[in-house]
This record gives structure tokens, sequence and C-alpha cells, in this order.
């Protein structure tokens, strides 16, 4: 059996034990049930405003509270907060964390504290640096609070196993870079981590000995005096001009390797006995039985995402109406026609749910090809290769001015068509088309962003047919559009900020009070 295979399934079994040994002797944290609730329901509604991954919403709210709290203070005080927050919250079982775990996180942000008090937080640079901070300690609290033990053996397993089949037929990418893209891009597509995860796993790869280090080692000192250097070295390993395609190649044969792990969980030393013994049959049946759980997980994850996005564009566009459209048609106007104003707020929510709610996944054939590329991985089959090499890129010659051109044409002739139909048949006025149009380009955008997460779960090419390719050409340029106004749209969520800078700290600090309270006619109660 392969080591980094050997690794992954004694770490798997390892955790599994530790997981099962109860420490009924060790002094916990336990916070009030009542608060608890209240804190978990205000995280619930303020999640559903944020699209993001699920494993990543608890390192989120740690980035808000340490945002919140400016990193000031004693350190040991402002741990315990940090940690009791998220015990309110339900990010942490309540009566189940040690009360050393405080002390750990108060380490860390002892470590951090001096590169954040050198910083100059007026300057753009300043504020760089602040901001890339704030996310790598966050990702560092989250790793200290919940291990990532079996992540970090199943990508190390699936980096093994691509680094010696992949063959790099491509310039783009030097002899010396190809590695670490690898490493990213592994690490995004079967981990799905984020630019803030990836930060810090790229730095702990630079200094190995920063996960243990304390306030006053030597690498310590080392970072806070280079930290800009060390700052643009991470950053341009992450954005490298190729990093995306190489993202897109790995993840075409990320779900080989969750499944594989999915199954390794569910019995470590079954699955070790049945590779030893050769046992193909009753891997492919666990194995299929996995991919059927990961396709049905998939839908309803998915229904979850679009519910979620829907409402979020429904509240969204009735601000807008009330705020800016109604009151247009009642003072500039003078008149008022209801269907306009009713397609535009309930039409956005109804396309996304159509678009994200009709994604299929090939499961047959896509299983039976995850089968051939574990057997080969597995050595239970033939072996492959898998090459990369970057796709041609129009970007120069008359053919570059000639399909821009036609690309351009396209897109004017579509967003016209769409006008005219609004403004004729649907008595649409100027304000109205152009917010219809806007959100029409956003919607596509984000709704072909949805679909899209099936491609975690497919390996085999999936054929677009004659009608997927009669849709790229007219709704193409409408997505793109919508892409290039989500990634110049102001990085601010009205709502979000709302929640985190209105309503969190306030809310929070009544907690904290009412808990306080709570405890407090808890001790007069034992004192009768």
């Amino acid at each position: 059996m392969d080591k980094a295979l050997e690794h992954l399934l004694a770490t798997i079994a390892q955790m599994k034990r530790e997981k099962d040994d109860t420490k009924n002797n060790e002094d916990v944290i336990k916070v009030s049930d009542t608060v608890s609730v209240a804190a978990s329901v205000y995280e619930t509604v303020r999640n559903t405003l944020e699209y993001d991954e699920e494993h990543l919403l608890r390192r989120n709210a740690i980035r808000r509270i340490l945002k919140r709290s400016m990193i000031e203070g004693p350190t040991g005080e402002m741990a315990g907060k940090l940690v009791r927050e998220l015990i309110w919250a339900k990010y942490m079982p309540n009566a189940s964390v040690p009360t050393n775990m405080i002390d750990k996180v108060a380490g860390i942000l002892e470590k951090y504290k001096f590169m954040f008090g050198i910083l100059e937080p007026e300057s753009p640079e300043g504020q760089k640096v602040y901001t890339w901070l704030l996310d790598v300690l966050s990702v560092e609290i989250e790793y200290v609070l919940g291990p990532p033990c079996i992540d970090e053996a199943l990508a190390s397993y699936a980096y093994q196993e691509l680094k010696k089949r992949v063959e790099w037929q491509t310039q783009v990418i030097s002899e010396s870079d190809r590695e670490l893209q690898l490493y990213i891009a592994i690490h995004r597509s079967v981990l799905k981590s984020n630019l803030a995860t990836l930060r810090y796993r790229i730095l702990t790869l630079y200094y190995p000995n920063w996960r243990k280090a304390k306030p006053g080692d030597h690498v310590v000192k080392e970072i806070s005096m280079n930290l800009v250097k060390v700052i643009d070295s991470v950053e341009g390993q992450i954005l490298h001009h190729a990093q995306d395609s190489v993202f897109r190649f790995v993840r075409r044969h990320g779900i080989v390797f969750h499944l594989l792990s999915d199954i390794a969980k569910d019995n470590p030393d079954a699955f070790a006995q049945a590779i030893q013994g050769k046992d193909v049959a009753s891997i492919d049946t666990a194995i299929s039985k996995a991919a059927q759980e990961r396709y049905n997980t998939f839908r309803k994850k998915l229904t979850r995402t679009v519910f979620r996005a829907a409402v979020f564009l429904l509240l969204t566009k009735s601000i807008l109406a009330i705020l800016v459209e109604y009151p247009y048609e009642l003072l500039i106007l003078r008149s008022t026609d209801y269907l306009p104003l009713m397609i535009n707020i309930l039409f956005p929510p109804l396309l996304l749910a159509v678009v994200g709610l009709t994604v299929r996944i090939p499961k047959t054939k896509n299983t039976e090809k995850v089968l051939e590329e574990l057997h080969g991985l597995l050595g239970f089959g033939d072996d492959f290769t898998l090459i990369f090499k970057r796709k041609m890129q129009w970007t120069k010659g008359a053919i570059w001015w000639i399909f821009n051109s036609l690309y351009l044409s396209v897109w004017l002739v579509t967003i016209s068509l769409i006008a005219w139909m609004l403004r004729v048949g649907l008595d649409f006025n100027a304000l109205s088309i152009i917010f219809f149009i806007f959100f029409l380009s956003l919607v596509a955008y984000f709704g072909l962003r949805i679909r899209n997460t099936r491609r975690e779960l497919i390996v085999i090419d999936v054929s677009r047919g004659f009608f997927g390719s009669i849709s790229d050409i007219l709704f193409l340029p409408i997505v793109r559009a919508g892409r290039w106004v989500a990634l110049r749209a102001p990085k601010v969520n009205i709502f979000l900020f709302f929640f985190d800078f209105i309503i969190e700290a306030p809310f929070k600090a009544a907690i904290g009070i009412i808990e306080s309270w709570l405890a407090f006619l808890r001790e007069k109660r034992e004192e009768i």
C-alpha cells in the first residue's frame, strides 16, 4: 500500500479513536443554553445573507469577532471572549470545550500581537497587511479549535498521487513553480480552501515552524521584519496567472479522492484490509454507495443554496423597488404601473431557481469513470496519465478582433432585443429596463456559478449539445456582463454591513450581560 494512503488511513483511525475517548475529568467551558439559542439564531439569519461554503462559516465568524475586537486588550481576555462567542453561536459544542483552549488561543493572539502593533493602519499598505494578517490569524485559530488532520492527510495523498501522474505540456508554468501550483490547486479543489486558508497554508509551507512558534521565537521576528516580502511571495503563488487553469484541471479528479476518503472514514481498518486482499467488489460497492450519497447531498445543498440566494435577491430587489423604482414612477413619470414593478421583483429569484434547480448529473457514467480512476490509484487496474496544457488563447492577430467584434455585436443585439420586448410588450420605463437587464446579467452569472458546482462531482466530459451551443451564443455575453459587474461591484454588502457593524456588537454585548445576570441569579439561588 502507498505510504501516503497508509498515513491517511492511520490518521482517520486515530481521529476516530480520539473522538470516541471521553474525557470526563477535564474542566470544560459552559454557557447558558438560553443565550446560546439567541446567538445561534442570529448567526443563522446572518449567514443566509452571505454565500459561502458551510465549512468556512466558523472561520468567518472567528474573523468577524477578531475584527470587532480590533486585536486590542489582554490576549487572555480576548481569547476567552472569542471562544465563548463561538460556543454561544453553536460553532463549538457547549460543555465540551476544555478551558485550556482559551490559553492556546491566547498564545496565538500573543504571537500576532507584535505584527499588528507595527502596522500603519492609515496607509493603503497597512490596510492590506492588516487584512492579510487577520485572514491568517483566523485560520490558525480555526485549526487549533479543530485540527484538520484528516484533511491534511487527504491533501497529501492526493498531491503524491497526482504529482507522479501529471505530464506538464506547457511553458507558462516554470518547472520550479509546478509542484506548488499543483499543491494550491489540490487544496482549492479537494479541500475547498478559500483565499484566507490558502494564505495560511502557503505561509506554513514556507515556514514549517510557524505553527508551533512562540511569541519571541526567531521565526516570528523574521516574518515580522520581512512581512511585506512574505505577503508578496505568498500572494504571487496564489494569484499565479495559470492557477485557475491548474485548479480546473485538478477539480475534475477531486471527487475520486473525496469518495476514497468517505469510505475510509466509515471503516479505515476494513478499507485497508480490502486493499490488501484486493477485494475489488467490496470497494466498488462501497464507492458506488458513497457516490450516490454525494449526489444526494449535492442536490440538497444545491436546493438550500438556491433558496438562500433567491431570498436574498427578493429582499434586495424589493428594497430597490421601494426606494428607487416606485418613487421614480410616482415623482418623475407621475404614473405607476405595478406590472413591471412586480416582474422586476419576482423575475430574478424565479430565474435563479430555474437555472439552479435544473442541474443534472450523469450518475451512472460518472461513477463508472470514478471507479476506473480509483482502480488505477489503488493498483487494481490500468494506471493513467493526466496531461496538463493551456488552451489556445485568442489574444493576437486579426482573428482576435473578428471574434471580439462578433461577441460584442451579439451582446448588443441581445440587450437591444430584450429592451425592445420589455418596452413594447410590457410597457417598462427606462429605469425599469435598466434594473431588469442589470439583475438579469447578475442572476445569469450567479446561476451559472451555482450550476458549475456540479463540476466538483463530474469526472467525465459532458457535451453541451446543440441547444447548449445556441444558449452560449445568445446568453454567454450576458453572463460575462454579470461577471464584470460582480467583480467590480462594491465589496461591501449593505445587509452584512448592517448586521456586522450595527447589530452584532451591541447584540453580543447584550448576550454577555444576560449570561452574567443568569449566572448571578444561579449563584443566589444556590445560596438559598
